[in-house]
């Protein structure tokens, strides 16, 4: 890097090239390998902000559509569950509670076990082959389930749904992270909570009006023109591509996924400088228990997912037609989870414009806090139910909690954690951390969603929100002593961050 000389003056002018230079000076200096340090300060990454490139958009989407079929995976049983309980299902007889149990929870417990294989795989073959690989078992569990007879088949292809489920939330937000810019980040984040919300409504929507065998290869549809789009059209991540030492390929993924014309010089020369000094700071996994700072990546990455499913999410989406039958509600149960799923939709979609805004925080906290609210007022109401007092006058009352509970989780607990996990940790070892992150939350959605039938059979109803209440309230402390702000900062930046706090 060069300066001004003083021969370059002439009457107070500068040439322009050498003016440039001192722009850059204070921020860029110059690495090693010949290439520029990349760490731009705030100031002129908001100068240079540009739109996203519409390419980056369908490829951040396109990746989501995982997301999608997984919140298909979630829900699935909502509308089937009540025909099991019948006798006329395909079994010839109804289900005990206990299998009602497992057919729900058998899913979360596959999914605990998905991202094991999908964050090995993301870190040796790729995101995108990952992200390919893991629509192959989701595929399969859906026409399992299309022509299954018997309960083992059931377990089987919902345990199948669940491990491509869970390595969906493994891969989809790494990728999505590794191919957006800091400043836009946080809202191609927050966009994998409106597929996902979308997916939980898809079953919702035309569950109650097909047969089984239809519905179920009806919710294989959109995984099958994923593999298709995405095998054709879309790039690998640059950060992985970089690792591998794929210059040119990463390059030229940048160059898809910018605007045309953009100088992507400095973004891959961040990405460069990033990498490498992560591989010359990295002790590989085992730094993410022997470093302060890859400690503290996972217990808040850890108490973040924990946290998503203890508040929740999964046993009322599982029971969410049983849960509206039992509160005594007028409005047909369908009607409702298609009002309350509608709502989740417009809080994510609300998300994507807030996250930058307000930031990840303060949203969580938000969330937390509004959660609590709604589920300790649900438990009274279904206290009050099963004591005998007369509810009927607020009828709607669960309604309006469930609103509001889907409203707050949707724009914080729900996409959040997931947006700060694909951002925390290390590119070198991204994959094994957030798999194993991702196993945490669906072993807890797995305990979760299991005893939520049983919970709720021993000391009703009331009890279990009551206990995703508690859950909400240690929350809000969580988030708000351990978590800290992540909103418009670069991959890099983040990482210095946690070593700056741990040192």
């Amino acid at each position: 890097m060069s300066s001004i000389d003083d021969d370059s003056i002439d009457d107070g002018k500068v040439e322009s090239k050498n003016l440039v230079e001192v722009v850059y000076k204070p921020t860029v200096t110059a690495s090693r390998n010949g290439h520029r340090d990349s760490i731009l300060e705030d100031e002129k990454r908001k100068g240079n902000r540009e739109t996203a490139c519409w390419f980056l958009h369908w490829a951040a989407i396109t990746a989501d559509v995982t997301l999608f079929a997984a919140g298909i995976g979630l829900s699935w049983t909502s509308p089937v569950i009540p025909v099991l309980q019948g006798p006329d299902n395909p079994f010839g007889r109804s289900i005990t509670t206990t299998e009602e149990a497992w057919i729900a929870a058998i899913t979360p417990l596959g999914s605990a076990i998905g991202p094991i294989a999908a964050g090995y795989c993301a870190d040796k073959l790729g995101r995108k082959k990952a992200l390919l690989f893991l629509a192959l078992p989701m595929i399969a569990g859906f026409f399992i389930l299309a022509g299954a007879n018997q309960i083992g088949l059931y377990y089987l292809a919902r345990f199948l749904t669940g491990l491509g489920s869970g390595s969906a939330f493994a891969v989809a937000p790494m990728y999505v992270a590794e191919i957006s810019q800091a400043h836009n980040r946080g809202k191609f984040g927050s966009a994998m909570g409106v597929l996902i919300t979308l997916g939980i409504i898809y079953p919702f929507s035309i569950g109650p009006h097909l047969s089984i065998p239809i519905y179920s290869i009806t919710c294989a549809i959109p995984l099958l023109i994923f593999l298709f789009v995405f095998t054709i059209f879309m790039p690998e991540s640059p950060y992985y591509l970089v690792v591998q030492g794929k210059f040119d390929e990463a390059d030229a993924a940048l160059r898809k996924l910018r605007q045309p014309g953009s100088d992507i010089r400095l973004e891959l020369a961040e990405i460069r400088e990033g990498v490498e000094q992560e591989k010359q700071n990295s002790a590989g996994v085992k730094e993410l228990f022997t470093s302060a700072s890859g400690r503290k990546a996972l217990y808040i990455s850890f108490g973040l997912v924990a946290l998503q499913q203890f508040a929740g999410i999964n046993p009322l989406m599982a029971f969410m037609k049983t849960i509206y039958e039992a509160a005594g509600s007028t409005i047909p149960a369908n009607t409702c989870t298609i009002i309350t799923g509608s709502v989740q939709v417009l809080s994510n979609t609300a998300c994507i414009f807030m996250v930058e805004r307000m930031g990840r925080k303060k949203l969580l906290l938000i969330s937390c806090i509004f959660c609590f609210l709604s589920m300790t007022v649900l438990g009274v109401y279904f206290c009050l139910k099963q004591k005998g007092f007369d509810v009927q006058p607020v009828f709607w009352l669960p309604i309006l909690c469930l609103i509001i509970y889907m409203l707050v989780f949707s724009f914080g607990l729900g996409p959040l954690p997931w947006t700060v996990m694909g951002e925390i940790f290390p590119s070198n070892i991204k994959g094994v951390a957030s798999a194993m992150s991702s196993t945490i939350s669906f072993l807890s959605a797995c305990l979760i969603t299991f005893i939520f039938p049983v919970l709720s059979e021993i000391l009703g109803m009331a009890g279990s929100f009551w206990l995703f209440a508690f859950f909400c309230f240690i929350g809000y402390f969580f988030v708000y002593f351990v978590l800290f702000e992540t909103k418009g900062k670069s991959l890099a930046q983040i990482q210095k961050i946690l070593q700056r706090e741990n040192n």
